[in-house]
């Protein structure tokens, strides 16, 4: 035999990868739901994981195992962006919090409020809730929205629609009323908004609505008029701040907090 004689075919490579993934998922990974997260077809991604052979990715496999381990899960770690989850370190540090942020999640009607922190913080909460809430079964999404930022930072969650922010509040908001649609009927029990709230004021009214019989969470950067949705929100309503956590590198502490109602004059 002749270099590289690679043992592996490239059916063992994907076929672990895709149980590796269901492992960590806690559900069957679907080819429909490995679709979603390549962004690729059902047919197509089927056939990436069963037929064809992947010249090219056994290539880079041999290629790759030729670094030193350190370099080589150097190399790994600088080629893939941080996967927000509610079991990642700069949170698990909290585990009564990480707690706390489940059972608030499994919510089935709600308005949460993630504001305060930096935009990363704010990032970083927002996409873990999303990543946890996707991770149920079902046909239906379980979670869909729009977050207002481009999706090179994080992995961004398969059934959300990211808009890049930076091309201004004009390109955001058309861009926004044009799926928005798409959004409402999508048919998911969580809805997720990071920036929309400020940026587009005009779905504001449907947020609030939804809200009613769906869980929906929004980020923003500046606080809410709390007094005014009590009003006008008849579910609970929650606010999550994250702050730094002094004691754990780049660690994310999270305070959770239920908005209490006013009470009616003469009550």
């Amino acid at each position: 035999m002749t270099a590289p004689g690679y043992p592996f075919s490239a059916r063992d490579i994907f076929g672990d990868l895709r149980s590796r993934l269901a492992a960590v998922h806690r559900h069957p990974m679907s080819f429909e739901r490995l679709a979603k997260m390549l962004g690729r077809s059902k047919s197509t991604t089927y056939n990436w994981f069963d037929v064809f052979h992947h010249p090219h990715v056994l290539g880079f496999l041999c290629l790759l195992e030729r670094l030193p381990p350190a370099e080589r899960q150097s190399f790994i770690e600088a080629h893939c962006r941080a996967y927000p989850t509610l079991d990642d370190p700069r949170l698990v540090h909290a585990p009564g919090k990480t707690g706390q942020l489940l059972e608030l999640l499994n919510q089935k009607a709600g308005l949460t409020i993630i504001a305060g922190g930096t935009d990363f913080s704010r990032a970083f909460v927002f996409t873990a809730l999303a990543h946890a809430a996707s991770r149920a079964g079902g046909k239906l999404p379980a979670a869909a929205g729009i977050d207002l930022h481009r999706s090179n930072l994080f992995v961004p969650v398969e059934s959300l629609i990211y808009i890049n922010g930076d091309l201004g509040p004009d390109h955001a908001r058309r861009l926004t009323q044009r799926i928005w649609p798409r959004v409402l009927t999508s048919g998911a029990p969580r809805l997720f908004f990071n920036r929309v709230w400020s940026t587009v004021p005009e779905v504001r009214e449907d947020l609030l609505r939804c809200a009613g019989f769906k869980h929906v969470v929004i980020a923003e950067e500046g606080a809410l008029d709390m007094g005014d949705l009590t009003t006008r929100v008849s579910t609970p309503i929650h606010v999550l701040t994250p702050s730094t956590a002094q004691s754990v590198p780049e660690g994310i502490l999270v305070n959770c907090r239920r908005v209490q109602r006013a009470k009616c004059p003469g009550n």
